[in-house]
């Protein structure tokens, strides 16, 4: 789903940053999973469980960071250097079940309790204590099944019994997780025996765990744990309340319903509560000397042997194969070897050659042919998969090499900004040839790009948050009004303000610069159209513009020639616009205009304010745009 990178936050503190990947980030099941991981690993407060720092869900890039714990798993401990013994057994037994109450505690269910998911953390006394990890398929007590009708999650070899005959799932689930991984811990090997994803879930629901492989002092507490009933077992703090009464120096267990108490010594020899002494080899030493053999003899102290009626049957050997009569088994026959010529064997003196040892090569280790087992099988009980030769084939007919396509080339994808400046300038251009037709196209153009920028902004947003869905031709549809009145009002405060940087280049021009009435406004014009998109608040059409062109170049190839053909575009008609005339069409030249209405104004009237009033409903009327100004 993501890796897992080491970092320190801002006190210098090592931390686990858990990303998703780019292509797992776009699912929603996942981004749901993630979340799901976070809301319950923030639920849970114990030292024994990895607790969440920081979590980002909504981003680009989706990530939660949580403690980091040095060390190694229980698994790679186990697999590595061996079983746990003694104190470490019943540490780790105790730490899990402390982790477990806490989790159960807030209402959690963590339902992938494995080897894998415990990490040993040095607690600086040189021992190790164990720290739950890994909530990723947790679920809350009350959520909603993850899992559809015929399907669970999890891994196989720690399967509770309900999870595979998919009933109801309950904590008891845990309690039978934690008491595998304890198997696991002790012996080295899954508790439910090795084999076939069948096999393993047979011996599961048949309670055929392996318990007389642990401990003995693990033994009863390992057989309550996993009981194939949910109902039977205990829970998580009784369980913990157990593993506090385990020794393992000091075994109680039951022999012929008498409890009997064993204690070992150093040298192999038992001795049971009422004196009699069981020795390395399994020969047992009543208070009156007399031993008893592991087949049920007894050996009196003057020799004599006695069959012992008291032991039980199993303990005997029931093949009576002392009574029954010897069998004299016959050789097998073996054929007569050909006989050589005797020139052929010896040399010219009559004597045997003398005898050469055979040269034996250097042994050779077969190659590998198949991958070593993942962990989870090693941990499920999975066998390692065995190294098949496979039969040579002959080689195949040669032909010429061809060229392969990149697989895993990136996707080609850039705003192109000097494309874009060359756009504008050839549009700016154009303004200064047809001043009142191309500011009307840009008006409109600068209208069309902010509804298309906010269309298309909202929906990457949405799929950034929630994924890819059916609903979003839809969603873009039922958008557009809005979009559109939203464009209308941003253009509607934008306008005037392109209007007033046009006005101010006009007076630049006619004043400072000597330049006509007319020349000076084709350059009014030009700085109105580019004001559309450099002043502010024209962000939104230049992203809208950037956006468009990633979209339509897919390659630098064609980039390139895009840039040539609107370079050459753009020189030509900035060049042409620089020496010839603008052309005001559909309306009249602004200096006529203004000669027209000079002689028509009154005197004591305000000459500017009319002035400009006029112009603007003289270019209203010759649009066809006059009912706006009631003309």
């Amino acid at each position: 789903m993501g890796v897992v990178h080491l970092g320190l936050d801002s006190d210098d503190r090592q931390v686990a940053v858990k990303v998703l990947h780019p292509h797992v980030a776009s699912d929603l099941k996942a981004r749901d999973r993630l979340t799901r991981e976070v809301e319950t690993m923030r639920r849970v407060r114990s030292g024994r469980v990895a607790a969440v720092l920081d979590a980002d869900l909504t981003g680009a890039t989706p990530y939660i960071v949580t403690r980091f714990a040095p060390g190694r798993t229980l698994e790679q401990r186990v697999l590595e250097d061996g079983p746990l013994k003694g104190d470490e057994l019943t540490k780790l037994a105790r730490g899990l079940c402390e982790a477990l109450v806490a989790i159960h505690q807030a209402d959690v269910i963590h339902r992938d309790l494995k080897p894998a998911n415990v990490m040993l953390v040095d607690d600086g006394s040189g021992t190790f204590e164990p720290l739950v990890i890994d909530f990723g398929i947790a679920h809350l007590v009350n959520a909603t099944r993850l899992t559809q009708t015929g399907m669970f999650v999890g891994t196989p070899g720690y399967l509770a019994p309900e999870i595979i005959r998919d009933s109801e799932i309950t904590q008891a689930a845990d309690v039978h997780a934690l008491a595998a991984t304890v198997f696991f811990a002790a012996t080295g090997k899954p508790p439910f025996g090795q084999g076939t994803f069948e096999a393993v879930c047979y011996n599961i629901l048949e309670g055929k765990a392996q318990v007389d492989a642990a401990p003995a002092f693990l033994r009863g507490w390992l057989r309550l744990a996993l009981a194939t009933d949910a109902g039977a077992r205990p829970t998580a703090g009784s369980l913990l309340k157990l593993s506090r009464a385990l020794d393992p120096t000091v075994t109680v267990f039951k022999e012929g319903g008498t409890a009997v108490q064993r204690n070992q010594r150093p040298d192999g020899t038992r001795v049971l509560s009422d004196g009699t002494r069981v020795l390395a080899d399994g020969t047992r030493v009543l208070n009156d000397g007399t031993r008893v053999l592991t087949d049920g003899t007894r050996v009196l102290n003057d020799g004599t042997r006695v069959l012992d009626d008291a032991v039980p049957s199993a303990r005997r050997d029931e093949t009576f194969s002392d009574l029954l009569p010897p069998v004299n088994y016959v050789a097998p026959e073996r054929e007569p070897r050909p006989q050589k010529d005797s020139r052929q064997r010896r040399p010219g003196n009559g004597q045997p050659p003398p005898y050469v040892p055979a040269s034996v090569p250097p042994y050779q280790p077969p190659p590998q042919f198949a991958p070593p087992p993942y962990p989870d099988q090693r941990v499920a009980g999975f066998p390692a998969p065995q190294q098949q030769r496979p039969a040579p084939a002959p080689p195949p007919p040669y032909s010429p090499p061809q060229a392969q396509p990149q697989q895993d080339r990136p996707r080609y994808k850039t705003s192109h900004p000097v494309m874009a400046a060359l756009m504008l300038a050839t549009l700016v251009g154009a303004a200064c040839l047809l001043p009142v037709m191309v500011s009307l196209f840009a008006i409109v153009l600068v209208l069309c790009l902010r509804v298309g920028n906010s269309l298309i902004g909202d929906l990457s947003e949405r799929r950034s948050i929630r994924g890819t869905s059916n609903s979003d031709p839809m969603r873009a549809v039922l958008g557009t009004p809005w979009a559109l009145v939203k464009a209308v009002l941003a253009t509607a405060i934008h306008v005037p303000l392109g209007i007033l940087f046009g006005i101010c280049v006009w007076g630049a021009c006619r004043y400072l610069g000597g330049l006509t009435t007319d020349g000076a406004a084709a350059y009014a014009a030009a700085a109105f159209v580019g004001g559309l998109f450099l002043l502010p608040g024209g962000r939104k059409p230049r992203q809208a513009v950037q956006r468009a062109l990633a979209g339509v170049i897919r390659s630098p190839g064609a980039g390139m020639v895009v840039t040539l053909v609107f370079g050459t575009l753009a020189f030509f008609i900035v060049m042409t616009a620089l020496s010839a005339e603008a052309v005001w069409t559909p309306w009249r030249p602004p200096s006529a205009v203004i000669d027209d209405l000079v002689a028509s104004l009154g005197k004591g009237q305000d000459t500017a304010v009319n002035l400009i009033t006029g112009l603007f409903e003289d270019l209203m009327s010759q649009i066809g745009l006059g009912f706006l100004v009631g003309k």
